[in-house]
């Protein structure tokens, strides 16, 4: 704790002596939000309420546990809805709405293709939308490794203005052509200043973690018989370790210098750890850790500037669980298990590919070493090609997105959501098959009338009966998991069958694809997730959230814009054709993209 503690005053001296100084003259000053405050909003991706207390617990994250013993912070029990996945989460808070983005992946059945939230022409497509029906929470603001930009100034560094063109504001310097010279100098210092650091940092780290890496990388294929996802695993490990945490985490600290209403980071590097190796593994609290020390450095940058009162605000979207992977229960992907019979398949294009990538690997299992081996990795991808998500998919008339412990089932015959009836009657025995999978706990489908149904064994739960709801959230075993199932229905873009993984009858709970931890269903771990928030708003301030939008409404309020931006939207549909902007950078409702 001394080299931390000294860190931190390193920081600190930096911040108030250096930066600020330079920051404060430059063009990119600014002015605090209507409330007088500045907020920072710091989001760890994938970090349940269960990890985050286990990883203070057992000295993983030292920071947040000396920033809530020593104040003026609190934790606080929090949700973040369902699906339990970063997109729907960051449409939520960042917009304020009712969004249709249930997954990280899924198939448009009106576009007739996948829709993927690594895409940054996806991810626009569904911030156009976001944006021209919500309030933006960012105007006047920044944002880090988003996938949505949320109204901020700049939307280069969230997936949604990833690929537009590169310019001088997308590192905080104005082009010179339309800036006086001696405040853009200022900028250009603290830009260099900061992003040398950071580049300093990748150099150093970047050899050492790809060697690292690269070893562990052929451990964990030798231990687990496996080397699905690995190859992507460590180019994904060096991205988030080597670059976009280390520059998100300084992007901050120059945000503060320079006054910024309001800031929003997101930290992807534990989820993705959790997923590959589990979310109690020491790689993935290993991680947790260096992001608990990329965070005391923002930290000590807020408290080294008092005056500029900043309110830091520290949480996540969801949590994670332990899971099996289905291939291990089954012998097979889901998409084989489910799609191989042809009645159940309604044949085509979806039945060819399922009924060969099992033939292979059958065969597989027959042949000795490497020959089997090449055979099991083609019946793999073969079966590939049953996920809609994939750009190479089959072209159905069943396919299935696997998305951690949810599965969606697309009928790709029909534009519009099926409801039970019409999926007995096109594809007569699949709801059996998936009912009684030992991969799958619960199948929600919607009923004649539109109803939310979780379908187990021989078992019809109709959710909108409290008994019945109750017995499905005791099943599941979190008191909003029926809440949060008749949300999940209510998406049109949602699955015609949503398979869960939770409680699944081989016990514990399921991964469709492969991966050792999961969210994106229902899972308690995944639904708890937690708040680190100033101790003034009183004891379990968020317990009472239960979707991202709640948020949404905390911190509009909270930054004195919620009642014009509120009246911004009114107008606007109302049929005001008059301009709904308004000057100043922290102020009312801005342009999305700007």
């Amino acid at each position: 704790m001394r080299g931390e503690g000294f860190r931190s005053r390193l920081v600190q001296g930096l911040v108030r002596r250096v930066l600020r100084p330079i920051a404060a003259g430059g063009r990119q000053a600014r002015s605090p939000l209507p409330s007088s405050r500045r907020m920072l909003l710091l989001h760890l991706d994938g970090v349940g309420m269960s990890q985050i207390e286990s990883a203070m617990e057992r000295g993983y994250a030292p920071t947040l546990r000396a920033l809530l013993e020593r104040g003026p912070y609190r934790l606080s029990l929090c949700h973040g809805g369902a699906p339990t996945s970063t997109p729907a989460f960051q449409a939520g808070l960042l917009y304020g709405i009712d969004y249709d983005i249930p997954g990280y992946t899924w198939y448009d059945k009106r576009r007739r293709r996948e829709m993927r939230m690594d895409r940054a022409s996806d991810a626009r497509l569904i911030e156009a939308d976001l944006c021209a029906r919500g309030v933006p929470l960012l105007a006047g603001g920044s944002v880090y490794c988003s996938i949505f930009s949320g109204g901020a100034r700049s939307r280069r560094w969230a997936l949604s203005g990833w690929d537009e063109r590169l310019c001088a504001e997308d590192f905080g310097v104005e082009d010179l052509a339309r800036s006086p010279l001696a405040p853009l100098l200022r900028d250009a210092t603290a830009a260099t200043l900061v992003h040398a650091a950071t580049a300093g940092r990748i150099a150093g780290a970047l050899g050492m973690d790809i060697a690292s890496g690269a070893v562990e990388m052929a451990r964990w294929i030798k231990s687990a018989g496996s080397a699905q996802h690995e190859h992507q695993f460590l180019f994904h490990r060096v991205l988030t370790e080597c670059l976009f945490a280390e520059f998100a985490a300084n992007s901050c600290v120059m945000d503060i210098a320079r006054g910024t209403p309001i800031a929003y980071a997101c930290f992807i590097g534990y989820d993705e750890y959790a997923h590959r190796r589990g979310p109690a593994s020491r790689m993935a609290l290993l991680k947790l850790w260096e992001l608990d020390r990329m965070l005391g450095r923002i930290i000590a940058a807020a408290r080294a500037l008092p005056e500029l009162k900043y309110e830091l605000y520290l949480f996540s979207d969801h949590g994670q669980a332990a899971t099996r992977p289905a291939e291990q229960i089954l012998g097979e992907t889901l998409g084989e298990h489910l799609l191989a019979e042809g009645p159940l398949s309604g044949g085509g294009e979806t039945y060819l590919a399922a009924a060969r990538a099992r033939w292979l690997r059958t065969l597989s299992r027959a042949l000795p070493g490497l020959l089997g081996t090449a055979l099991q990795a083609l019946a793999r991808r073969t079966a590939k090609s049953l996920d809609a998500a994939e750009p190479s998919h089959a072209d159905g008339p069943l396919l299935i997105v696997p998305a951690g412990d949810i599965a969606h089932l697309y009928s790709t015959e029909f534009s519009e959501p099926l409801l039970e009836p019409h999926i007995r009657a096109a594809h007569p025995g699949l709801l059996e098959r998936a009912v009684r999978s030992p991969a799958v706990g619960f199948a929600l489908v919607r009923g004649a009338r539109g109803e939310a149904i979780a379908l187990r064994g021989d078992r019809r739960l109709e959710l909108d009966r409290p008994a019945e709801a109750l017995e499905f959230t005791h099943e599941v075993g979190h008191p909003l998991a029926a809440v949060y199932a008749r949300d999940l229905l209510r998406m049109r873009s949602a699955g015609d069958v949503v398979l869960l993984g939770t409680a699944a009858a081989a016990g514990g709970v399921v991964a469709f694809p492969w991966e050792f931890g999961s969210h994106g269903g229902l899972a308690p771990e995944q639904l708890d997730t937690f708040m680190i928030h100033p101790e003034d708003l009183g004891e379990n301030a968020f317990a009472s959230v239960v979707r991202p939008q709640d948020l949404h409404r905390f911190f509009m309020e909270r930054s004195g814009r919620f009642v014009q931006n509120v009246q911004t939207v009114q107008s606007a549909h109302s049929g005001d054709s008059g301009d709904s902007g308004q000057t100043g950078d922290s102020g009312a409702h801005q342009p999305c993209g700007s």
